[in-house]
């Protein structure tokens, strides 16, 4: 058995990812009827913990995703300091994200298939749509742009959901950090030209990382590659890359034109916006795949990972989470209470089990059947 180290109102399970910044654990807390919660946190490195910027940038990210709600976006619950510790909580997304579902087909030397690559970035796009059209309380335009368009940022439910998450770099206008001309930050390989050379970016500059997801999930391959990050900086300025139909040419002819326009070198070639983007998506989808749903992504999520899905149950049922003495715990202070309403999602979490009987059984990963392309017009 393992017990669950508590963390303000959440006991800390397993840890799903360690990086120079945080480590993300998939954590557990309690409403207060009981029903359990899984949820995943993000935990500041200690070091990093005493450096007053690196925590105004997880306030940003915090800000800017609590300001957000729709179903592809994954929701950020609270930005807490509990001791000397800081954590972001977040909904859990339960399954992988699609870093790990393109590392595993490549192992295997196969690619997404196009139905389950053009529903993925139908729903991202969606995502992306509502945090660049996003306004504030006074409704003026926010502005988002991500800025880390990737596949490590793209989580996909073993029951079919995808949604975008991670907006620690994210620009807005409510954003307090502010990048220096000529900083480049993301991740280069799915950068933009004008990102890549540290110009001022716009929605656009999203789009374009997004159709470079679409570009590798197609092909098993990133679209700009080289010896060095210097060389793939520069190609990535150059917008130098294969053709998809080079490496897969079995990619319908459609979707392949979908990518292309994402990734023109010229912001005023590519789509206009991100919704443009998904009717085309849409549209492609109707004309090759009428009857796809989300319960298909679904079942290709847990074919792909039946092993894992299994281990990660197993695992579960070993920890013990523990009551705290006399029932009181350190939930923590949350640095966003006053941007929140006093009816948050948080103020219902509890680490204290109340009694619920079900509360430690595995919950079922199947879910109905939905129709996911709307019949646009």
């Amino acid at each position: 058995m393992s017990h669950a180290e508590q963390l303000g109102r959440y006991h800390l399970l397993e840890r799903i990812a360690y990086g120079g910044m945080a480590e993300i654990y998939r954590a557990r807390t309690f409403d207060r009827l009981g029903r359990r919660h899984d949820v995943a946190v993000k935990r500041v490195l200690a070091h990093l913990a005493k450096d007053d910027s690196f925590i105004d940038m997880l306030v940003d990210e915090a800000k800017i995703a609590i300001a957000l709600r729709h179903p592809n976006i994954a929701q950020v619950y609270e930005f807490a300091q509990a001791g000397e510790e800081y954590f972001l909580a977040m909904e859990w997304v339960d399954g992988k994200d699609l870093r790990s579902i393109l590392k595993l087909l490549r192992g295997k030397g196969e690619t997404l298939p196009p139905e389950h690559a053009a529903y993925a970035i139908y729903e991202v796009a969606n995502a992306l749509h509502a945090a660049h059209t996003a306004t504030d309380k006074d409704q003026k335009p926010m502005r988002i742009v991500h800025r880390d368009i990737s596949p490590s940022n793209v989580l996909c439910a073993y029951t079919g959901e995808v949604k975008l998450c991670d907006f620690g770099i994210a620009k807005a206008t409510l954003s307090k950090v502010n990048t220096k001309t000529g900083v480049i930050k993301g991740k280069i390989k799915y950068m933009s030209p004008e990102q890549a050379l540290g110009r001022k970016l716009d929605h656009r500059s999203d789009i374009f990382s997004l159709g470079s997801c679409l570009y590798e999930m197609l092909t098993s391959k990133t679209p700009f590659r080289g010896d060095n990050e210097m060389d793939i900086l520069v190609k990535v300025r150059d917008v130098t890359y294969d053709s998809i139909s080079f490496y897969n040419p079995s990619v319908p002819d459609e979707l392949q034109g979908i990518a292309t326009r994402c990734m023109q070198r010229s912001r005023s070639r590519r789509y206009a916006n991100a919704a443009e983007l998904a009717n085309d998506i849409a549209g492609f989808m109707r004309e090759n795949y009428p009857d796809y749903t989300r319960s298909h992504f679904g079942a290709f999520m847990r074919h792909l990972f039946a092993k894992e899905i299994d281990q990660e149950l197993r695992r579960l049922e070993t920890f013990v989470v523990a009551q705290s003495a006399g029932g009181k715990a350190d939930l923590g202070r949350n640095l966003l209470a006053d941007a929140l309403e006093p009816d948050a999602t948080y103020t219902q979490f509890t680490p204290q089990q109340q009694g619920d009987e079900d509360a430690g059984k595995p919950e079922n990963f199947h879910s109905e059947v939905t129709q996911i392309i709307p019949n646009r017009r």
